[in-house]
């Protein structure tokens, strides 16, 4: 007779197994005995079934298992435990996989808000989107509406139009070398194309999204989704919570809004006042550190020491004190390091706080990153708008520019009196500044996955001809999509101060490395840093990773001046440069 539990089980006999066919409700019961029962869990689940405590045993003509009580039986559980006894943690072993279709793009940030979780959301930059695709029902009343339906659509059609016309010339300028794929050439080519112009998407376009999440952040997160000042995001969260509970209906049961969550915008608004930022000449930086962890070489020393040799962090620190000696333990920690090994959890214990302002669109690239620790900025046009130097060589910038003018003005028209509503309106090339906090292994992910030179292998500039396999094979001025790391602050900000310090900056610390390829003309290493003042805990002003980009170089200074037809507009297009 076989054995019941094969059903449920990868192995029977052995110390590791997966299970498998079972309601996750279900599996978090058994997952949440390890914690109350000497027992294995294939010993519970057999026990369960003797006693049919689960019924989990054959139950139809056709031998299919009858899990309908096995179901109720998790439901009183978790009513029991987690619902009436706070027993949050069970809660995580239950499992949702959830499918969130033609949500905006706006929606779709606020889903990928729930740091505990994994998404896989359509990309702009290898999907073409659709002229006439839009998310209309936004709570907008009828005039506001067409404001915003007239912007979007004239920046879609813009973008329907050059798509073609774009990758037609990139086509051209690069054509396909000796023995490359076609399919793959042209495939590279389109994302290339998709890349360029999707800062004209306005962020109402609908994208799809891929969630799995645990049922504890679930009820938590869809609470949150349920209390946002945007009317799709709410829909969205009512549906995410009844199609869910068709998988864990207890965890979701009691899933609300919270008056904290709810009014905190109202109650920061009113304490604030009316206070107002002041100017700075600072405005136009990529990226600046505006905050680390004090002494960060002493306290990587300190902190190799005791994860390797144990011991007090007392003593530890006191033998870090000689800065030569601590550096030669963490080249020591780095080295051997292969292209896919994540680098070892000392470093996490030196912090860092960044200030960025990037496009929209590279926003949402940092944003998915799980370790790192932002605030969420509304989107606007204050902060001007950032666009890719090849758009100008290939003859499309002005159509561009002037299209952006267009979409700003409209969400001048439509932030009067509907502030959140009004970010539908933007195109995603329109920048925001907002604060993040990571750890230097966090750094070191972050700074190697978002600046690799992905892109049209084989496609020549600067003589570059193949894809990247390190610094000192391809550096990014030789590859295509060099501009990614022109959008993408974090790297550009650590790059600069690697080429600082590498002409004469004092330093006695390196603290980090990275194989992803270099900008033109600066040092391969990442950051370093400067000794820190044995009488001061705060960072020095002077720090080279304090990107302070004031100053405009004449070909920046050519791009920011009106251009021919735009008299009377410039000011609005003041802030696009940097």
């Amino acid at each position: 007779m076989a054995d019941p539990l094969a059903r449920y089980v990868t192995n029977t006999d052995r110390d590791v197994f997966a299970l498998r066919d079972l309601p996750e409700e279900v599996i978090a019961v058994l997952f949440a005995y390890y914690s109350r029962s000497r027992d294995d869990l294939r010993t519970n689940l057999r026990k369960l079934i003797a006693d049919q405590d689960l019924a989990l045993a054959d139950g139809s003509a056709g031998g299919e298992p009858d899990l309908a009580l096995a179901r109720e039986k998790a439901r009183s559980f978790h009513e029991k435990w987690v619902v009436g006894y706070g027993h949050a943690s069970v809660a995580e072993h239950a499992v949702v996989h959830l499918a969130v279709e033609r949500c905006s793009i706006i929606a779709a940030k606020a889903l990928e808000d729930a740091r505990l979780a994994a998404y896989t959301e359509k990309s702009t930059r290898y999907v073409r989107f659709d002229e006439g695709t839009l998310v209309t029902d936004i709570g907008l009343p009828k005039q506001a509406q067409g404001v915003y339906e007239h912007s979007s659509r004239r920046l879609l059609a813009l973008y329907a139009k050059l798509a073609d016309e774009v990758e037609a010339s990139l086509a051209h300028r690069h054509p396909a070398l000796e023995g490359m794929n076609a399919k793959a050439h042209a495939a590279a080519l389109r994302a290339h194309a998709c890349d360029l112009l999707r800062g004209l998407l306005p962020a109402g376009v609908p994208t799809n999204v891929g969630v799995t999440i645990n049922a504890r952040a679930l009820e938590h997160h869809v609470g949150k989704l349920l209390g946002s000042p945007l009317l799709e995001v709410r829909r969205m969260g009512d549906a995410m919570k009844d199609e869910a509970s068709h998988i864990v209906p207890t965890l979701l049961k009691y899933t609300a809004p919270t008056a904290h969550r709810v009014g905190a915008d109202d109650r920061v608004r009113r304490a604030h006042g009316h206070l107002h930022s002041v100017a700075s000449d600072e405005q136009h930086a990529l990226a600046k550190l505006v905050d680390f962890t004090h002494d960060p070489l002493r306290t990587l020393g300190a902190a190799i020491r005791m994860e390797r040799f144990g011991g007090r962090w007392d003593e530890a620190w006191r033998l870090a004190h000689d800065l030569t000696h601590s550096e030669d333990l963490v080249k020591a920690y780095l080295a051997d390091r292969g292209r896919h090994d994540q680098p070892l959890r000392a470093l996490e214990q030196v912090q860092l706080r960044f200030e960025f302002c990037c496009d929209y669109g590279a926003w949402r690239d940092l944003q998915r990153h799980r370790l790192l620790s932002s605030t969420t900025p509304l989107l606007g046009t204050e902060e001007g708008w950032w666009l890719s130097p090849e758009l100008d060589d290939l003859g499309v910038g002005p159509a561009v520019r002037d299209a952006l003018i267009a979409a700003q003005e409209a969400h001048h028209t439509l932030h009067r009196e509907h502030p959140w509503e009004a970010q539908y309106a933007v195109p995603l090339a329109f920048r925001v500044r907002w604060l993040a906090s990571m750890n230097l292994r966090e750094v070191f992910h972050l700074v190697e996955l978002r600046s690799g030179a992905a892109g049209p292998r084989g496609v020549p500039k600067g003589g570059a001809g193949d894809g990247p396999r390190g610094p000192r094979d391809l550096p990014v001025a030789g590859a295509l999509p060099a501009r990614r790391l022109e959008r993408l602050p974090l790297r550009a900000a650590l790059s600069r101060a690697g080429s600082a310090l590498g002409r004469g900056e004092p330093s006695r610390a390196l603290i980090a490395r990275s194989r992803a390829p270099t900008l033109a003309g600066t040092s391969r290493w990442v950051s370093r840093w400067p000794r820190p003042n044995s009488t001061s805990s705060t960072f020095r002003a002077d720090h080279p990773l304090l990107i302070r980009n004031t100053s405009r170089s004449p070909q920046t200074a050519q791009r920011c001046s009106p251009a021919k037809g735009d008299s009377g507009r410039s000011s609005l297009r003041a802030r696009s440069c940097a």
